[in-house]
């Protein structure tokens, strides 16, 4: 139900709840927690610093390992590692019982929020960085930018003169050309730091230092939507002429981190960043987590912040990220490029019977490094017109292939990577071109993971390899004049996007938060995005994701900086979604008569060039009437004139599709979409509103206040129907505004959170996902046993598909029966033994997690011999979690556990 489908994520819990060892397949994971690791924040009436902090800890013999210090202005705080103490509840407790101590919470675990493209030639030899007069004298065609009135700003000289932009992200390949050539004082890339080293993984201790080189390529593919100045191939970022800061927070590969993610975000804030901007997330729906927070005061302290909403967009409503999720950000969508554009190499082809070269292009992939010469082309599956032929496993290669170029057919139908490839090389060549299963289309394929011994591959569309073959077969010989790829220019093809583009992606993620905050705001160009890349590993590289839309939306706000002077966040973000467009909804092929729900797009897609020329200025960006349970019948909004001229404006409303959480069998699974499947988006009922006034004049300086009532509509209340629209401004100046409001029309304290329907929340083994029979008896390891021993045990695994998210997810241990004589304590009127390691865990998602158990309780001790009960408990939405009747429970089968008393396994 929650499997790996268009970039979506599987949620689980088991990353913080394994040993090292075992949790390093886990990483992938979202709302992931890292072993043993805590962030505490200081109490603002201290003078606490991590320093006393520290030393405090060694003064109570608890033995933790330092890992970031946070002795900020807007953030106190620091984290630390307890490693196997033991007792690691009571360390805990103990800690926050300190008179300097406010908050403790585990460290979680963040991934970059991107989906997919595809990696180009390695080394390319790029031409000098633009000249001073580049961007006055050379008109902005770039796809991105005239979907959103970034071309016409351009035209008129805005380009972010005078602005700081911080990332925080994987890092820039700062001697781009594009990007400016060097990095410190005076250069484009002028300030920022690498926070945790090469080596970071997310589990191990950051290691920082002054070069923020990237090493994977997302941070520096970011930095081009931004600010790039290219030459070949021609564009540039929305705002070229910013000074960008760059935190690292990623290794070479991996996650980061809670705390390293609040070091950056403080760092880029007292570094003086006038906006700041991060691709990255942790599936949550709740605003408490502590990077959200200290973006959130960032907010308050007057910088912008822009975050990605996430590329979970197939799991359906309620799934907005975190640290998107905090009070005051921006949290991005994505829309789908008008275009699709391909980067091509170009070379040429002949014939044995017609010697004249033919000019033809090519997408060179990683690697791409073909020697300049002439090759003749061989058809590996010998004029066969079945070229599934490649899937059977009988399939071999006899010719020998040396000093020839591969011709391969990508068929969609099989896997025909690796192993095809193993066969090439075997067959005496180092050199590929696919020819793609696609008629007349580009494939995206990258090749650097299979390890094969090729030296350079690439693609041509269908139709040539077509043509080719045919003529092989015929007796006429081809073959192809190629020059080794880094020393020739890109070549762009940007074909028509018919099916989605300038619509909001189907893999956008879908708000609102848990507490009906309007997620996300605003949506930016994040499909097919052309941009840099570091220049060993290609240099330029297309990307899609919400990472792509959120630095866009980044560098919008430089252009309404540097054009609009000084504005504070709220009124930033407030012109960005009043002047943004609605889109019709699309669900990644086919385009709806209704507008897409707000939980969706947010305001829509911006226009900048709107934005900045804006004269009606509102107070707020949105309006959110919550659930039932809470409903806001009546909110109101102020609009400002600060023209020159008196403005009439004319007001009404445009209601959106309402999305069903759950589907209409009755499942308590929220309903989910997809590649191409529409969610349960339903017209039959909207909310209605009602106006206080249908017009409002507006004399220029002045400003007036519109209240706006709404009556629920009349949808499946049972279902989580999620509502929404547009409040519509027409104004004599020909502007038009739009306030997007939404709410559920229905009371979030009912949700399900378990889903026991489906009998989704239940005690597996180790050695099985199957739920265990009644009474099931576990030998656990010896409670000394190291990770590799704990392996070879069958050992209890509470599992659970969430339907819901909750603030508080518990999981306690209780005996099955009530003669037993273990010792107990009462937790929100329950007798339990303890809370199972790692639990309680604070604002969580929704989806699917399992944990593996060895008998370890929170509070460091084991559990005794005997006959148990999970008790999976959580908080209900808007539930007090002091309140026992605020929690859903479930129970799981009765099992008994002992402990081995050697290290082999029985």
């Amino acid at each position: 139900m929650f499997s790996q489908i268009g970039g979506a994520r599987l949620l689980t819990l088991s990353a913080f709840l394994l040993p090292s060892t075992l949790a390093a397949g886990a990483w992938n994971s979202s709302s992931s927690v890292v072993p043993g690791r805590y962030l505490v924040e200081f109490e603002d009436s201290t003078d606490a610093t991590s320093h006393i902090f520290f030393s405090s800890l060694s003064e109570n013999a608890i033995a933790a390992t330092p890992v970031v210090t946070l002795d900020y202005s807007l953030f106190k705080g620091a984290s630390f590692d307890l490693g196997d103490v033991g007792n690691e509840k009571a360390h805990v407790q103990k800690i926050l019982s300190l008179p300097s101590v406010k908050s403790i919470q585990p460290v979680r675990a963040y991934s970059l929020s991107e989906t997919s493209g595809y990696t180009v030639n390695q080394g390319s030899v790029l031409p000098p960085a633009p000249g001073p007069n580049s961007l006055t004298s050379t008109p902005d065609t770039f796809s991105p930018h005239v979907m959103t009135g970034v071309d016409k700003l351009h035209d008129e000289g805005h380009f972010g003169t005078g602005i700081k932009v911080a990332i925080v992200d994987t890092g820039i390949d700062y001697t781009h050309p594009a990007l400016g050539g060097c990095f410190g004082e005076g250069c484009k890339i002028g300030f920022g730091k690498d926070l945790v080293g090469n080596d970071f993984t997310g589990a191990n201790t950051p290691v920082p230092g002054d070069d923020p080189m990237d090493c994977s390529g997302h941070g520096t593919h970011v930095a081009g939507i931004l600010a790039a100045d290219s030459v070949a191939p021609q564009f540039t970022g929305v705002a070229p002429n910013v000074t960008v800061g760059i935190y690292r927070v990623f290794g070479c590969s991996g996650i980061t981190t809670t705390d390293v993610l609040v070091q950056a975000f403080m760092e880029a804030y007292e570094a003086g960043a006038q906006v700041i901007t991060a691709s990255l997330g942790d599936a949550s729906g709740w605003s408490e987590e502590p990077s959200a927070v200290a973006l959130s005061r960032i907010v308050e302290a007057g910088v912008p912040c822009t975050i990605a909403a996430g590329n979970d967009g197939d799991i359906g409503v309620f799934y907005a990220e975190a640290p998107a999720t905090g009070h005051g950000i921006t949290a991005v969508a994505s829309v789908d490029n008008i275009v699709t554009p391909v980067l091509f190499k170009n070379a040429s082809w002949s014939t044995e019977n017609d010697t004249t070269p033919v000019p033809f292009t090519w997408v060179p992939f990683a690697p791409a490094n073909i020697p300049n010469g002439t090759y003749l082309l061989h058809d590996i599956v010998n004029g066969s017109a079945d070229t599934f032929i490649i899937c059977n496993e009988n399939f071999t290669i006899t010719d020998d292939l040396t000093g020839k170029v591969a011709l391969v057919p990508l068929d969609s139908g099989c896997t025909s990577g690796a192993g095809i490839l193993d066969m090439v090389v075997a067959a005496g060549t180092k050199y590929v071109l696919w020819y793609s299963s696609r008629v007349g289309t580009i494939q995206s394929i990258n090749a650097t993971t299979w390890n094969t011994g090729i030296e350079s591959i690439g693609m041509v569309t269908d139709d040539l390899g077509e043509e080719w073959l045919k003529m092989i077969a015929a007796g006429d010989p081809v073959s192809v004049h190629m020059i080794t790829p880094k020393y020739l220019d890109y070549y762009v093809v940007n074909t028509p996007n018919a099916d989605s583009g300038g619509y909001v992606s189907h893999f956008s993620s879908w708000g609102p938060t848990f507490e009906v905050d309007v997620r996300p705001q605003v949506a930016a160009p994040g499909g097919s995005i052309l941009s840099t890349y570091p220049l060993d590993l290609g240099a330029y590289y297309i990307d899609t994701g919400t990472s792509m839309a959120t630095p866009f939306v980044a560098g919008a706000m430089a252009l309404i900086l540097e054009a609009r002077g000084k504005l504070d966040p709220a009124t930033i973000k407030s012109i960005l979604s009043a002047t943004a467009t609605p889109k019709l909804y699309n669900d990644g092929q086919s385009t709806y008569s209704y507008l897409a729900p707000v939980a969706q797009q947010g305001a829509g897609l911006v226009n900048v060039y709107d934005a900045v020329n804006a004269v009606g200025v509102l107070n707020i960006s949105s309006i959110s009437f919550n659930d039932t349970a809470h409903f806001t019948n009546y909110a109101a909004f102020e609009i400002q004139n600060t023209g020159n001229e008196t403005v009439t404006y004319t007001i009404d409303y445009v209601s959106t599709g309402s999305v069903y959480t759950l589907p209409a069998s009755g499942d308590p699974m929220p309903s989910e979409g997809g590649d191409g499947v529409a969610l349960d988006i339903t017209t039959a009922s909207s909310a209605t509103l009602t106006l206080t006034s249908d017009t409002v004049t507006i004399e220029a300086g002045k400003s007036a206040s519109i209240g706006v009532s709404a009556t629920l509509p009349n949808l499946t209340a049972s279902r989580i129907p999620v509502y929404g629209g547009y409040v519509t401004l027409n104004g004599t100046n020909n502007e038009y505004l739009t306030l997007p409001y939404m709410g559920v029309a229905s009371n979030l304290y009912d949700a399900v959170i378990f889903d026991t329907a489906d009998n989704l929340t239940y005690v597996s083994r180790y050695f099985s996902f199957d739920a265990v029979p009644s009474g099931y008896a576990f030998t656990l390891p010896p409670q000394n046993s190291t990770d590799e021993e704990k392996e070879l045990y069958d050992f209890p695994v509470p599992v659970s598909t969430d339907a819901f998210g909750t603030r508080v997810l518990r999981l306690d241990l209780a005996p099955a029966y009530s003669n037993s004589t273990v010792n107990t304590t009462e937790v929100l009127g329950e007798k339990i033994v303890g809370s199972v390691s790692a639990f309680p865990a604070i604002a969580q998602p929704r989806g699917q997690w399992h944990a593996f158990w060895y008998g370890d309780l929170s509070d460091g001790t084991f559990a005794p011999p005997g006959d148990y009960v999970f008790l999976f408990r959580a908080l209900k939405v808007f539930g007090n979690e002091s309140a026992a009747e605020d929690y859903e429970t479930v129970w799981s089968n009765p099992f008994s556990i002992i402990y081995n008393t050697t290290t082999t396994a029985s």
